[in-house]
């Protein structure tokens, strides 16, 4: 399954206050091959919109400085780029406030292909032409595996391949948490940010013990035969990482 080369130099502008959340966005859309510009909150989107004219903005609801449907609707965003929130708020009359104001809504946890394909067909949609992009050296295919240590995630399949090729089954909290850790890295990944992404709605449903389980489960099953350890580290005072292909 392919999500589409034309995204290759389109330029999406992030709008996130969480910087764990924002880098975990952007840094995989990044691998996708799009230019990629951040904000953290309301008065930075405006700055950058009037700046960088992006191709698309993907924008949380809950900004410190403001509301992100009400910012929305003064910049006319919907009409004048296409929009995505993504946002945790996902009850009815939100997702129905989001939709009115012209945008297309994700809720946290984001699904990263998911958002990708959403992207991609708003994208073509909307007609957006692409920029040529600086240099496309080090750009992946869009559906192209994440990879580190010789070990390959593919987000598409959900599969995780080993250095030797075999394929490795995980449940679906390993691979969720591998697929974070896997696009932030060689950055670490909080506790909190990783229930987040296991939790599917109420974070307060688990606990970091879960996370820490999980962790040590992908940690045994990725020990390869010549005793060779996992790449997951823990980083003290943080969380976990994956370490990078230069360690």
């Amino acid at each position: 399954m392919s999500v589409g080369s034309e995204l290759v130099g389109r330029t999406v502008l992030v709008v996130e206050d969480s910087p764990e959340t924002q880098d975990l966005i952007a840094t995989y859309l990044e691998h996708q091959g799009l230019r990629v510009l951040r904000a953290a909150n309301g008065a930075e989107l405006t700055a950058r919109i009037a700046q960088d004219r992006p191709d698309l903005v993907l924008l949380d609801i809950n900004l410190p400085d403001c509301d992100g449907l009400a910012l929305a609707e003064r910049l006319r965003l919907g009409e004048t780029v296409p929009l995505i929130f993504v946002t945790g708020r996902d009850s009815p009359t939100d997702r129905i406030a989001g939709l009115s104001h012209g945008g297309d809504y994700v809720t946290k946890p984001v699904d990263l292909l998911e958002l990708l394909i959403r992207i991609r067909n708003l994208l073509r949609r909307s007609g957006a032409s692409a920029a040529p992009p600086a240099s496309a050296e080090g750009a992946s295919a869009p559906d192209a595996p994440l990879t580190f240590r010789g070990w390959r995630l593919d987000l598409v399949r959900r599969a995780l391949f080993r250095p030797d090729g075999s394929y490795l089954a995980l449940t679906t909290g390993e691979f969720n948490i591998l697929a974070a850790l896997a696009a932030m890295r060689p950055n670490p990944v909080s506790r909190e940010y990783l229930l987040d992404v296991i939790s599917n709605r109420d974070p307060r449903s688990i606990s970091e013990h879960t996370v820490d389980t999980l962790i040590t489960r992908l940690r045994r099953k990725m020990r390869l035969d010549d005793g060779a350890p996992s790449p997951i580290v823990t980083v003290r005072g943080v969380g976990y990482a994956l370490e990078s292909d230069e360690s």
